[in-house]
């Protein structure tokens, strides 16, 4: 007796599963268990390995705001003069900050943007910063070159 009702409730639950399935795929739109199609496999080309080419290094021209000065009032027929400088100004040039291209003093030097840190050199026109000691230690070290 225990044979045929556990054949029974097999049978039974094979056709629950049948229903759900039919159910499940009137509600979905595409039938959720159909096997995949055995497919061959993609076969894509992958890039073999590459080495980027090294990086370019300059040596940067290393400048001298004196003679840049002379150019100036040759090209001009006057001389460049120390930027002005307001008397209620916030934001002020430390004196012993130079230019890192040309080594203009303080007196040639613009706060670029306000109390951000970047200055600009009003003889070579250089954008830099006080902080980026990258570009402080490049410049020493082009000057050994």
């Amino acid at each position: 007796m225990y044979p045929q009702i556990i054949t029974y409730l097999l049978t039974f639950i094979k056709f629950q599963e049948q229903i759900i399935r039919t159910l499940l795929t009137l509600l979905i739109g595409k039938s959720m268990f159909d096997k995949p199609k055995d497919q061959q496999p993609v076969n894509k080309p992958y890039r073999k390995l590459q080495v980027d080419d090294l990086p370019i290094i300059e040596i940067p021209e290393k400048l001298n705001y004196r003679n840049l000065l002379t150019e100036y009032q040759e090209k001009h027929g006057k001389s460049l003069k120390p930027v002005r400088r307001h008397k209620n100004a916030k934001v002020s040039v430390p004196k012993g900050m130079k230019c890192p291209k040309c080594g203009a003093p303080s007196d040639y030097l613009y706060a670029n943007n306000g109390d951000k840190g970047q200055y600009q050199c009003k003889v070579c026109s250089c954008l830099f910063s006080d902080k980026n000691r990258f570009s402080k230690e490049y410049f020493e070290m082009s000057s050994l070159f």
